[in-house]
């Protein structure tokens, strides 16, 4: 038989070796941090409408490093706060308390609450509170969103009223309340609910509007429920996103926030000066002269920790819409 040469002989002892150094090589292992939650949904079962409702949710450390709880997020009529240290140690626990408001829920309801941490796997999670609300009238929709709508334009929305227990008689028989530049029509359906029709007219001013509509029942435990309806009015100039929130900012190491400001209208568009709330920087940068800018915002060193709530204010050569106004909200904690 013939024996191989001496170079065969070198390569495969040297691709032999390679083999055994990747098989045998130790894996790297980087510690880091796991959020676990035993329990995700809590179900508080049937209360009366009105009935305050709290959980607290249980979250765990399963990692090998310190875990950071950077903001707990809820979703409307929902609050949520963390009530025990946002760092958590490995083996650790955290404590998340969830209040929910039922005056203005109705029915079967679920509210998510968005847990951000530091979790490479999951950074973001999500908790549920769900249940019963009793009440005598349900009312879908409820709140009303009108939506965004050009200055000028109409629109409507329609909902629609029934009794929320078996056998229920309730009515809504009257509609007052915040009525200025909208227009109601309530009227009885061939299948026994109500229909409440809310017409939005040309007369409201641009920017962000909020009414609250007082239905006036036949209820002895719902005398009034009140609906609110919402939406905004825009016109050449539009910001986006209409609202401004840094929630929970830690000093220093604050995000940026940017809103785009766009003209829709056929005229180029100047942006004369911003004012922002002393607590903030912010740069304009011109994306498309005379039709897109963006502003970007960022929470300054040296603010003192505590809630601010204020506004951005945009100031335009457009002729009818020289002042553009952006809430603004952010709760400040010290690093750390």
């Amino acid at each position: 038989m013939p024996r191989p040469n001496r170079p065969a002989r070198i390569a495969a002892r040297v691709g032999a070796g390679l083999i055994l150094t990747l098989v045998t090589a130790p894996a790297l292992v980087t510690a880091a941090p796991r959020l676990g939650v035993e329990t995700p949904v809590a179900d508080f079962g049937s209360v009366e409408q009105g009935t305050p409702v709290t959980h607290v949710f249980s979250l765990k450390n399963t990692g090998d490093a310190v875990l950071h709880i950077s903001q707990v997020k809820s979703s409307c009529g929902c609050t949520a706060a963390v009530v025990s240290e946002s760092d958590v140690p490995p083996g650790g626990e955290a404590r998340v308390l969830a209040t929910l408001d039922t005056a203005r829920v109705a029915g079967r309801t679920a509210k998510v609450l968005s847990v951000y941490s530091d979790d490479p796997q999951v950074p973001v999670a999500a908790l549920t509170l769900t249940g019963e609300v009793l009440a005598d009238l349900m009312l879908s929709p409820n709140p009303v969103y009108l939506g965004r709508l050009r200055r000028g334009e109409s629109v409507s929305r329609e909902v629609v009223i029934r009794p929320g227990r078996p056998g229920g008689t309730a009515v809504v028989r009257g509609v007052g309340g915040e009525l200025t530049g909208l227009q109601t029509r309530l009227e009885l359906a061939q299948d026994g609910t109500q229909k409440l029709s809310i017409a939005l007219d040309g007369s409201v001013p641009l920017g962000r509007f909020s009414r609250e509509l007082r239905l006036e029942t036949t209820s002895t435990r719902q005398p009034v429920v009140v609906l609110p309806v919402f939406g905004s009015i825009e016109g050449d100039v539009v910001v986006l996103p209409s609202q401004v929130s840094f929630g929970v900012a830690r000093i220093g190491a604050s995000p940026e926030r940017r809103l785009l400001i766009r003209n829709r209208g056929l005229q180029p568009l100047n942006v004369r000066r911003v004012t922002v709330p002393e607590s903030f920087d912010y740069s304009l940068r011109v994306l498309q002269d005379g039709l897109e800018y963006q502003l970007s915002l960022r929470l300054r060193d040296d603010v003192a920790p505590g809630t601010i709530s204020g506004d951005v204010e945009i100031y335009t050569d457009h002729p009818n819409e020289e002042r553009v106004v952006v809430p603004l909200h952010a709760v400040v904690r010290r690093r750390g």
